[in-house]
């Protein structure tokens, strides 16, 4: 008698008994949770990875649709290991059965935490060192979504687009209570992350800073009072500047100004300060005034602000500088202005 030949296993042979544990009265949500591992287990290890994804994502669906956290989590973090390890493409379709789990996982607690973690991290290998920016963006607007704007603020800067540095400003426009707390701190705090990258990543910063400043503007706004009109920018190419009665508001809008004539990658500081300091020395006078302007206990005057200053000075305007422990920097940002708060706008710097 010839050898049986082995069935090629199939979803449709291998689902339907684990997510009868989920359609009993009541549902055995640890049994479906413990067949689904083993059973992709033995998938994975006999090269049916793809089908073990497919099977993890439908019951971590299942799971979270009836309130299992913890157990809808965990497989959905098994599902995002395997898929690195077969090397799914980082496409929209991959990245739609990510986002349908985080939809339904529950902002309280770490659950989300723990999967957007995982999804990042495997989504880096698509080409973005710090993940996916769709990934980021959506992770932002979810979180956006529930009032968490911590969270939603690190994957808002993270995403790196225009569309995610709009809604960055709406969301700090908020959690400035809408103008009612100094807008300086939040104004800095969606603008010079994205300057202080490598290189500076000019377009979001500008989309946030267009935002930011209409809203504040709107009749909503509590700080509407504090526009004074529009002055030509620094050069005859740059945009207009919308003149405030915050130094912190007009000298982030020049700064965003000089940055965009910044010397392109691969000019030496020598080439780019020319006989007449270049644009670098622009840079130097916009600082030392606004420096001077702010005060000793200003915006500017921030320690972590003021190291992020000085990286964009050395890493855009190639001044030397002394070593600024820039590993930190932007976290160091984040903490200095905001203070780790979760609320609605706490910021530690007094209205400059």
């Amino acid at each position: 008698m010839p050898p049986r030949t082995a069935r090629t296993p199939t979803l449709e042979a291998l689902l339907p008994p684990i997510l009868a544990n989920l359609q009993s009265d009541p549902p055995n949500a640890y049994s479906a949770h413990q067949k689904a591992l083993t059973t992709t287990a033995r998938l994975v290890h006999a090269g049916h990875g793809a089908l073990a994804v497919e099977i993890l994502f439908a019951v971590a669906r299942e799971l979270l649709k009836l309130g299992e956290a913890g157990s809808g989590v965990e497989l959905g973090v098994r599902m995002i290991e395997i898929m690195g390890q077969i090397g799914t493409p980082v496409d929209d379709k991959s990245k739609a059965s990510v986002t349908q789990l985080l939809a339904l996982t529950p902002p309280s607690g770490n659950w989300r935490k723990k999967l957007a973690d995982a999804a990042v991290k495997w989504s880096a290998a698509g080409g973005c060192p710090t993940g996916d920016p769709s990934l980021h963006q959506y992770l932002g607007e979810l979180y956006y979504k529930d009032r968490l704007f911590v969270p939603a603020e690190h994957h808002l800067l993270a995403s790196g687009k225009r569309d995610a540095a709009t809604l960055l400003a709406e969301l700090l426009f908020e959690w400035s209570e809408k103008g009612k707390q100094d807008p300086g701190p939040y104004a800095v705090k969606g603008t010079l992350p994205f300057l202080a990258q490598s290189p500076p990543n000019v377009l979001p910063a500008a989309a946030f800073l267009q935002r930011f400043l209409s809203l504040l503007q709107s009749p909503a706004s509590a700080a509407s009072s504090i526009f004074l009109g529009s002055a030509p920018g620094p050069t005859p190419t740059d945009a207009y500047v919308e003149l405030t009665t915050s130094p912190t508001l007009n000298f982030l809008q020049l700064a965003l100004a000089t940055v965009e004539r910044a010397p392109a990658p691969g000019v030496s500081g020598v080439q780019a300060r020319g006989t007449d300091g270049g644009v670098a020395r622009d840079w130097q006078q916009l600082l030392a005034r606004y420096r001077r302007i702010a005060g000793s206990d200003g915006v500017l005057a921030n320690p972590d602000v003021n190291e992020a200053l000085e990286h964009i000075s050395a890493s855009v305007f190639l001044i030397p500088q002394r070593n600024t422990g820039q590993n930190d920097l932007l976290q160091n940002l984040m903490g200095s202005l905001f203070g780790g708060g979760s609320g609605g706008g706490l910021p530690g710097l007094g209205a400059r």
